[in-house]
């Protein structure tokens, strides 16, 4: 009985986000400490593999971030991989509405696999920098597998809140630390 309840609960959630709702207090519409909804948007997350590992090795720490502005680039971000297991409903990406929103996106190489480790907790904007905040626990919950890969996130923010045409500074910060930075043009 336990299990069918489980199972009911997970199909209604999985219908509710697959018709483009959330509840009101799922991790999909996370909210902030005033009770807003903060000025990002869950899109999807999970683990990979990236094709082209080059300097990395099995046991590499690192993060590897994105700022995709166009389907172009959301299309080569997502072929980059030989494997990729999603939590999100991956039809949201289809759903992206690029003349509106810029994706961010992290993955961090490499992890057991085991939950859902890596999520982002912040975001804010000011003058030509944006600051991303990230968080990578590192005692994720769940079931470990035995594989390495990267755990990944990826967020959805409105581009009419950056200057068009100019170049802005996306600063992405891994448990309080500034890891990497990336300059994209938002037009």
């Amino acid at each position: 009985m336990l299990r069918f309840r489980l199972s009911l609960a997970l199909l209604a959630a999985t219908l509710l986000i697959a018709c483009g709702g959330a509840p009101p207090d799922s991790p999909t519409t996370p909210k902030g400490d005033n009770g807003e909804t903060p000025p990002y948007r869950y899109v999807n997350s999970g683990w990979v593999n990236p094709k082209t590992m080059g300097e990395w090795q099995a046991f590499s720490e690192e993060l590897r971030v994105f700022v995709i502005t166009d389907q172009a680039e959301l299309d080569a971000f997502q072929q980059g991989f030989t494997a990729k297991r999603s939590w999100g409903n991956t039809t949201t990406l289809a759903r992206i509405d690029f003349p509106n929103s810029i994706l961010l996106a992290a993955y961090y190489l490499y992890r057991p696999f085991q939950g859902d480790p890596l999520s982002v907790v912040g975001f804010s904007f000011e003058g030509r920098r944006a600051e991303v905040l990230l968080e990578l626990e590192e005692s994720p919950q769940g079931r470990e597998y035995p594989y390495l890969l990267a755990p990944m996130i990826m967020v959805a923010v409105d581009r009419t809140q950056f200057p068009s045409g100019e170049a802005v500074d996306f600063v992405f910060h891994l448990n309080g630390e500034a890891q990497a930075t990336v300059a994209a043009t938002v037009e």
